[in-house]
């Protein structure tokens, strides 16, 4: 039986074979190069697109924070999110979280524990609303497999609402601990606050596309495109590339065609869309290194307790720094 990072890495590798491919059959320098030019040339569009996707890490910290605790800086929370971005955009991996959860646990004064937990529980949240805004999208666009995606969803669901009931989370002390939090959060007040702020900030990242198919004339309304960039959000699951390239390209031109969208446009659409969050990327990450920096070593060994899967101290005693 495959595992789950077999599974991952076949995914990808069959993501970044179609993306060669769009790129061999579609793909033109020149045409790249004057697309992404309109970047520059209407700068409108450019400050637009720069100010909503800023906007939407902004809310990303603000719902991190209500759920972590607001006895933390914001900027800390907003530095780590950046750091996290660079890292993606740099390395193959996608290993950007344990530079987020170590900047973290030591600007925060928190333990690796409670660290990793937050960044944890708000990649979940972010996949669950995810897969809320791409489910609403799959019924309406009346695909064939909409039963199972709303299926699959509210199933999840449930159990995210249960799993603190179940009797095999409760004989795991590591697991109950951490789901009873999760539910404190969670089904309270605030737990709508968050979702709401997660959900918001990944309607406003699709301004990005939105203000690509306005510059290259492509007719799709705002909606078609918040669908279309949670999909491909979602696919960055599937990351062994730096910013994962030949994924998105992938996923973001397969969903603008199922929208209707001629193949070659949605290519080029999701090459320019792609070109300008690389740069959004490390002009971000440089301003964090700048406003909070790290030494390569810090984010090295918080990479490494990150992809290594250790279990962190079940006594909530971890360090607080390496």
């Amino acid at each position: 039986m495959l595992t789950k990072k077999q599974v991952v890495r076949f995914m990808a590798i069959l993501l970044i074979v179609c993306s060669i491919f769009l790129t061999w059959q579609w793909f033109d320098s020149k045409e790249w190069l004057r697309d992404v030019g309109l970047l520059f040339h209407q700068p409108q569009w450019l400050v637009f697109m720069f100010v909503i996707y800023l906007l939407s890490f902004l809310l990303k910290a603000a719902a991190w924070r209500i759920y972590a605790g607001p006895e933390v800086r914001f900027s800390i929370y907003f530095h780590a999110i950046s750091y996290s971005l660079l890292v993606n955009h740099v390395l193959p991996v996608k290993a950007g979280d344990g530079v987020r959860a170590g900047l973290y646990m030591k600007q925060g004064g928190k333990s690796w524990e409670e660290a990793f937990h937050s960044v944890a529980v708000m990649r979940l949240l972010d996949m669950l609303v995810l897969a809320g805004i791409g489910g609403i999208g799959i019924v309406r666009l009346g695909l064939p497999s909409s039963w199972i995606w709303v299926t699959v969803l509210a199933g999840g669901t449930l159990i995210l609402a249960t799993a603190h009931y179940l009797p095999v989370i409760r004989k795991i002390p590591f697991i109950a601990k951490h789901s009873a939090y999760f539910h404190l959060k969670m089904l309270s007040g605030k737990g709508i606050v968050i979702i709401g702020l997660i959900a918001l900030s990944w309607i406003l990242e699709a301004g990005v596309i939105f203000a690509v198919a306005r510059m290259i004339g492509l007719q799709l309304g705002t909606i078609s495109l918040v669908w279309a960039n949670s999909m491909t959000i979602a696919g960055q699951i599937f990351h062994i590339t730096p910013g994962g390239i030949g994924t998105y390209e992938s996923t973001m031109s397969g969903s603008l065609v199922l929208l209707g969208v001629d193949g070659k446009d949605a290519y080029r659409a999701a090459l320019v869309s792609h070109t300008f969050k690389f740069l959004f990327a490390y002009t971000l990450g440089v301003y964090s290194l700048v406003r909070m920096p790290l030494r390569w070593r810090e984010m090295k060994t918080w990479i490494g307790r990150l992809t290594s899967h250790k279990k962190p101290s079940l006594n909530g005693n971890a360090r607080k720094d390496d």
